[in-house]
């Protein structure tokens, strides 16, 4: 007998319907046909470590050769307790190109052979705006076969809840914001939960602030509308973990996690479509009151 899925709202309201996962497609104007689903497990193993290393994207685009043919599109879900899945993103094929084993990151976790190179491929993937809304709230019952970690999307998939949007992280204030890197890579990895994190530091260019908690040195830094205010910014270093820093690129090179030290602040925000020499000049002024030129890791 089919369930009904539990919608509960922001003010805690409840309602329950039955729903499945192949209506949301259909209404949404996606092919069944063409689209597959994916259901990772991401609690151990390789999907774990590329997950937290932020290689999730490349972790699925590799795949054997002929997996996804004709396939137009791929949901993603992240498994959950018994058979459920909540759902990640959607994803388009653009096309496919060989497996270049060079071209991994260097600290990618699974080591493939050059047989690999050959067996596998490297699927060009694009996040699409498809379900964007329920990334990190439909909550689906993958069904028995577990193991099917890859299905076709016409094989029904039962939705068994909507999730509000929660964010563990409040959005007070600019000036008020201490953010640990491994919080400021989970706000920026999971934006739909933090849109109000989002749009507030896309709307500003500024001066910030990182501070290494283990030496006590610091790096002052700017943005500003070329790089996509704060939020652009600071989305590099949620992919790099260094945002292209000489010193912080040294400090990573030679310890991975070192980032876990990195305090995110901000010293000043301005309209983002302040003049940039103009936000330069306030970066230059942090930088002298903190001497963090001669004694930070500030290049010049």
């Amino acid at each position: 007998m089919s369930r009904g899925i539990i919608v509960i709202t922001k003010d805690g309201c409840k309602g329950e319907f039955l729903m499945k996962l192949q209506e949301l497609l259909v209404n949404r104007g996606v092919d069944l046909t063409k689209t597959k689903l994916m259901r990772h497990t991401t609690n151990a193993g390789e999907a774990h470590e590329c997950f937290t290393l932020g290689y999730f994207d490349i972790y699925q685009s590799i795949q054997r050769q002929d997996r996804l043919k004709d396939c137009e599109y791929f949901l993603s879900f992240l498994a959950g307790e018994g058979t459920s899945a909540k759902y990640y993103g959607c994803y388009k094929i653009a096309g496919t190109e060989p497996l270049k084993l060079d071209l991994l990151p260097a600290d990618y976790p699974n080591k493939f052979s050059e047989n690999n190179g050959i067996t596998h491929s490297f699927y060009k993937i694009e996040k699409t705006h498809i379900l964007h809304d329920l990334e990190n709230r439909l909550v689906i019952d993958w069904g028995k076969s577990t193991r099917g970690w890859l299905q076709n999307a016409t094989t029904e998939k039962e939705v068994l809840q909507i999730l509000p949007y929660i964010s563990e992280y409040e959005f007070v204030s600019y000036d008020k914001i201490l953010l640990t890197y491994e919080a400021l890579k989970h706000i920026i990895h999971n934006s739909n939960e933090h849109k109000l994190w989002e749009d507030r530091l896309s709307a500003v260019a500024g001066v910030y602030l990182i501070t290494d908690t283990k030496t006590g040195k610091h790096y002052v830094g700017s943005a500003s509308s070329n790089d996509g205010g704060i939020w652009g910014r600071w989305s590099s270093y949620a992919k790099t973990k260094h945002g292209g820093n000489k010193s912080l690129i040294a400090l990573i090179n030679d310890d991975a996690n070192y980032c876990k030290n990195f305090i995110f602040s901000i010293f000043e925000v301005f309209p983002i479509k302040r003049d940039r020499s103009e936000i330069i000049a306030y970066e230059q002024l942090y930088k002298k009151k903190l001497y963090s030129t001669k004694f930070g890791f500030n290049n010049n």
